[in-house]
C-alpha cells in the first residue's frame, strides 16, 4: 500500500475562481472551497454543475479543453496552481484520476504503472511503490501482462487509481471513480480510498454516487450552475433537505424545526 506522504502535508485552497469555455460559456463563478492536509472532501452536483471543469483548473488540464481560468487564485500550500500545466500539478503532489476510467488500452498493466512514475528518479522507491499499489490491488498483480483495454471496467477503474498513485501524490483528484461500475466494485473502491486516505493522502472526490460520497467525505460543497450553493460536513449535508431530496432520493424531512444544514454560498 502507498505509503503516507510527509505529516507537513499542506492545504488546497481555492479562492473566487472563474472559468470559462470559448471565452462566452461561463462554467465556474466566484467558487471558493478548501481541501485540509489528509482530508476526504466531496464535490456534489448535477451533471453540468462544473465538478469536473473544477478539478481540471486544480490539475492544469483546464487549457487542454478550451477553457480558460478568468480570475480567482489556487494555491496548493505555497505553490500556486492557477495557470500552470499539469506537470507543475504532479510535481507539487496534485494528481488526478479523470472520469471514465482513461487507461492506455494498448499497453500492458505494468506497463501503465511504470508510466505513472515517469520522472521519479529512483528506481527502488518507484519498486517500493509498485508493490504497495498491487497489495492494495491485487488483482493487477494477477494481470501484470495483459493488455489494460482487456481488463474489466472495475479492474480499469483500479488501473487508473493504481496508475495515479504511482507518482505518490499528496493530494488526489478523482473524477467519478464509481461511474459505471457494479455495486461489489463501488464497494472496493470505496474500501480502496478509505485506505488510501488513512495512509495520509487528501482526496477531492467528483461523485454522482452522493450516499457513497458522503460516507466517505469529511466535509462537502455542493455546485448548482458553476457556484457553491451549500456547504458543510458531510453528516450535516446528508441531513438537510435539499441533499435528502434531491441527491438521496429521500423525501424531505417536514417535521417543524428541521435544520436546513449546511452553509450557503454566493
Amino acid at each position: 500500500m502507498p505509503a503516507p506522504p510527509p505529516s507537513s502535508a499542506p492545504a488546497l485552497h481555492i479562492e473566487n475562481l472563474d472559468v470559462t469555455y470559448g471565452r462566452t460559456v461561463s462554467a465556474l463563478r466566484a467558487v471558493t472551497l478548501t481541501v485540509p492536509p489528509h482530508g476526504i472532501v466531496a464535490l456534489l452536483g448535477a451533471n453540468g454543475a462544473g465538478k469536473t471543469t473544477l478539478l481540471r483548473a486544480v490539475s492544469g488540464t483546464l487549457r487542454h479543453h478550451r477553457g480558460a481560468l478568468t480570475s480567482g487564485r489556487i494555491r496548493y500550500g505555497e505553490t500556486v496552481l492557477d495557470g500552470r500545466d499539469p506537470v507543475a500539478a504532479v510535481r507539487a503532489g496534485v494528481v488526478q484520476v479523470p472520469e471514465g476510467r482513461r487507461v492506455f488500452a494498448g499497453l500492458t498493466v505494468d506497463e501503465n504503472l511504470r508510466a505513472g512514475a515517469l520522472g521519479r528518479r529512483s528506481t527502488t522507491a518507484t519498486r517500493a511503490t509498485r508493490d504497495r499499489v498491487l497489495t492494495l490491488f491485487p488483482r493487477l498483480a494477477e494481470r501484470g501482462g495483459q493488455a489494460a483495454g482487456l481488463l474489466s471496467g472495475g479492474e480499469q477503474q483500479m488501473l487508473a487509481i493504481g496508475r495515479a498513485l504511482m507518482a505518490r501524490p499528496r493530494l488526489l483528484l478523482l473524477d467519478e471513480p464509481s461511474l459505471g461500475l457494479a455495486p461489489r466494485m463501488v464497494e472496493r473502491i470505496a474500501e480502496v480510498l478509505r485506505t488510501i486516505h488513512d495512509q495520509g493522502t487528501a482526496v477531492l472526490l467528483v461523485e454522482q454516487n452522493v450516499g457513497m460520497a458522503l460516507a466517505l467525505a469529511d466535509h462537502a460543497y455542493v455546485l448548482e450552475v458553476g457556484e457553491v450553493r451549500l456547504s458543510g460536513s458531510a453528516d450535516e449535508l446528508a441531513r438537510t433537505d435539499a441533499v435528502r431530496r434531491l441527491y438521496l432520493g429521500e423525501p424531505a424531512d417536514t417535521t417543524p424545526g428541521a435544520a436546513a444544514g449546511g452553509q450557503g454560498a454566493a
